[in-house]
């Protein structure tokens, strides 16, 4: 087996500045140890070679005396350190660009994309695909590197500032599309042009192409090196973040680490997470961490949902101006490193899944809806796994492993084999925010339902919580409110009028605020164990907090399918729990407190007392509680009970 399978990895990246070959490399391996990593990910090539390079089309780091990236990786393997290389190879220094014109990206305006004194590669040039090959020979050949990572692959349509270059239009790419699709290269983003659609394909295909071809040089020379990128195509170890941004919209999202590590491994077995815990406020500000609270708390949410560690700073150690978030950081991972043998290998409980639409950031408006259907989840401690929709043809094998299927958003369901096992599965599928709009005989054959026209202006609409048998969180809330997008529907005889809509009235001063009409239009379709709703339920609970929305969905739910999950509590809702098998009548529970996060702050948590977890399948036999400073053993009982949760706690039960 890989090592990296294991899954036990405990990673620290520093982005080494081209000064940082300066620094004491015996001091920082001592610090990775006083840490507690296992691996380290460092600098190594592409814009800048932090080894003696005899490539001409690689930049020597001019600070370097001598083999920096020898002497660390030598002395890393010394200390029981693994040593992931990174690559950069989207940008090259200036002086290469002079000699290899053809090499780089082009903006819409025909000039080259120059960044301080480096300039953008194209992914179809030459460098990209052919030199980075030789990159890699000669550090794999030179040096027994454990993996490699590459940042910022593929297309990149903004400089590192974020300004707009547009799409390349260099002649590399012109031929190659022209030679795909015998159409010209789209100038603009423009969805309504058939050239553009098809240039979204071309991305796709020719970056997947290329993480093939570099993924199978590399196993070539040496099957052992694990590869690593932002992307699930021809990699051992799949590259998430969770991070901050001073200008990314709220609301912030408290529960990315575990959004990233779930939708890769519960999407892939081949493949493990490596989900990023930045600890810079922003990329802009790479000196100073978030809240050190919040860095635990990304950190155990790696580690509880079943991924390793993975943390990073930006240079040395030891001239990092901002120490606060070094002890909590620690904390994590020392309790990793005691641990380890129950973490990594975990086998979920789950009996939910829910398909992620854009498994790697908000990239399009199906990810508010998924994300709001995750933190309804969440808070109401049900227990669910993540497939991502890119990955659907492999787990429609297994959608009879759960009693529950979560499609939110996906207007187009690309896979025939997930089509096709929907239609099969015994398990309740339930659809939100216009799923499977452009699938239309599906959409009547699973739900028994057709989409009419758009409800043009809903704001200013209801929903009436009706009939109060199903919707039993409304007994003193008849109405409400509707916004985002809705679509009238025709649904099979016999669905009922659930959650029928009350038309927008009158809008202004209160003398004229009638009007409202209770229309015959259900906003829920119902068919046999399959649910349907034409509207966006999670994206207006994810942005908007109302818990109207969450009840309304789980209420259907349970009326039609009720899912047992694997454990009751009487946790708040501030509190994620996660529970799951990790070896033969063995289990891990976890506790992480979010009761310090108040929205946009992460305060040290408020201590919470006297949870309570009782099992539904399993009797535990012993029951531990996992410590800084060891095990703990607890009277055997058929429930565990926790006197205060502080930020964090384990607890390991051996089943009979």
């Amino acid at each position: 087996m890989a090592w990296w399978l294991e899954n036990k990895l405990r990673m620290i990246q520093n982005n080494l500045r081209d000064i940082d070959v300066k620094m004491d490399i015996d001091r920082y391996i001592a610090t990775l140890k006083e840490f507690g990593a296992n691996a380290c990910m460092v600098g190594c090539g592409g814009i800048t070679s932090f080894y003696p390079t005899k490539l001409e089309f690689q930049y020597p780091n001019p600070y370097m005396e001598g083999d920096f990236f020898g002497e660390l990786i030598e002395k890393c393997h010394r200390n029981g350190i693994r040593v992931i290389a990174r690559f950069d190879f989207s940008k090259t220094h200036e002086s290469i660009y002079e000699k290899h014109k053809d090499w780089y990206t082009k903006s819409v305006h025909g000039e080259p994309v120059r960044y301080h004194d480096t300039v953008a590669t194209c992914v179809n040039g030459k460098y990209q695909q052919e030199c980075t090959l030789e990159i890699l020979r000669e550090v794999i050949t030179r040096y027994p590197v454990d993996g490699v990572f590459f940042n910022m692959f593929g297309y990149q349509t903004r400089d590192y500032s974020g300004n707009y270059v547009g799409i390349c239009q260099c002649g590399s790419c012109k031929t190659r599309f022209r030679e795909m699709y015998h159409m010209e290269l789209p100038q603009a983003e423009d969805e309504s042009d058939a050239a553009f659609c098809k240039y979204k394909e071309f991305r796709q295909i020719t970056v997947d192409e290329l993480l093939n071809k570099i993924s199978g040089e590399v196993k070539k020379i040496n099957p052992e090196v694990l590869v690593c990128t932002y992307n699930h195509q021809g990699v051992d170890m799949v590259r998430n973040e969770s991070n901050s941004a001073l200008d990314r919209p709220y609301p912030f999202w408290i529960y990315a680490s575990e959004n990233n590590v779930s939708v890769v491994e519960d999407s892939f077995e081949d493949k493990i997470s490596s989900n990023c815990v930045i600890n810079a406020v922003d990329i802009y500000y790479r000196f100073m961490g978030v809240s050190r609270y919040l860095n635990q708390i990304r950190l155990y949410g790696d580690m509880a949902s079943g991924g390793g560690l993975d943390w990073c700073i930006i240079g040395s150690f030891e001239d990092y101006p901002d120490r606060d978030n070094f002890n909590l950081v620690k904390e994590v991972f020392q309790f990793h490193k005691k641990y380890e043998d129950y973490f990594g290998g975990f086998t979920s409980k789950a009996r939910i899944l829910l398909i992620n639409p854009s498994p790697f950031g908000v990239h399009n408006p199906a990810a508010y809806e998924y994300l709001g259907i995750f933190k309804m989840l969440k808070e109401e401690h049900r227990l669910f796994d993540v497939a991502e929709a890119a990955g659907l043809d492999y787990i429609a094998e297994k959608l009879n492993h759960y009693d529950l299927i979560l499609i939110p958003g996906i207007r187009f369901v690309k896979s025939k084999a997930f089509l096709q096992a929907l239609k099969s599965t015994d398990a309740c599928v339930a659809a939100t925010g216009l799923s499977m709009a452009e699938n239309e005989g599906e959409l009547k054959e699973i739900f028994g339902v057709r989409l009419k026209e758009k409800l043009e202006k809903p704001r200013g609409g209801y929903l009436l919580t009706e009939p109060k048998s199903i919707f039993k969180n409304f007994k003193n809330r008849n109405w409400v409110y509707l916004d985002k997008e809705y679509y009238y529907m025709d649904t099979e005889e016999g669905g009922g009028n659930l959650l029928p809509l009350i038309t927008p009235a009158i809008y202004g001063p209160p003398e004229r605020c009638f009007g409202h009409e209770i229309t015959k239009q259900p906003s829920a379709a119902v068919k046999g164990k399959n649910v349907y709703l034409p509207w966006q339920p999670g994206t207006l609970y994810y942005q908007h907090g109302y818990e109207d929305f969450k009840y309304i969905v789980l209420n259907l739910l349970d009326s039609v399918k009720p899912v047992k999950n694997a454990f009751f509590t009487n946790a708040p809702k501030q509190v994620e729990i996660f529970f799951d098998q990790c070896g033969k009548n063995r289990y891990l529970l976890q506790f992480l407190n979010l009761s310090g996060f108040n929205g946009t702050t992460v305060f040290e948590p408020i201590p919470i007392q006297d949870i309570q977890v009782s099992f539904h399948d399993i009797k535990p036999r012993f029951i531990y509680s996992l410590l800084p400073d060891g095990k703990k053993e607890l009277p055997a009982a058929c429930e565990v009970c926790i006197p205060v949760l502080n930020q964090y706690a384990a607890y390991l039960i051996e089943a009979e």
